[in-house]
């Protein structure tokens, strides 16, 4: 659970809406979702660190933003 709570919270929440979308939806429709939501998330301030912390070869310090 510290892992979870250390990691990039949004990112995550949005990988879990783009899993429980694909359930329900054909695989076209599931891509598209996904390909919505990277969107989303490379728009981040946690992508944004997490870009800039592997530039800088440190740990990340997301925020869930």
């Amino acid at each position: 659970a510290r892992k979870l709570a250390q990691s990039p919270t949004r990112g995550l929440g949005l990988t879990k809406r783009a899993m429980n979308h694909a359930l329900n939806v054909d695989l076209a429709a599931a891509l598209d979702y996904e390909a919505y939501l990277q969107d989303i998330a490379g728009s981040t301030a946690d992508h944004r660190e997490g870009v800039r912390a592997f530039l800088e070869k440190r740990v990340p310090n997301f925020t869930g933003k």
